[in-house]
């Protein structure tokens, strides 16, 4: 479980979300609207996020 002061790294370069200068997409639509770091290490759009309960940094 994570706790507020976990910080939720990329997946591809290991840097947090204010660090990351990835190409940053929507892992499943591949939208890139309103996307933010979840704790998989992948990015998601909003719509995306509350379909599948993805919660992103606070």
């Amino acid at each position: 479980m994570y706790t507020s002061k976990t910080k939720f790294r990329c997946s591809t370069c290991e840097m947090t979300e204010e660090r990351c200068e990835c190409d940053r997409y929507c892992y499943i639509c591949m939208g890139q609207h309103a996307v933010r770091l979840c704790e998989d290490g992948l990015y998601y759009c909003e719509a995306c996020r509350e379909a599948c309960d993805y919660k992103p940094q606070d």
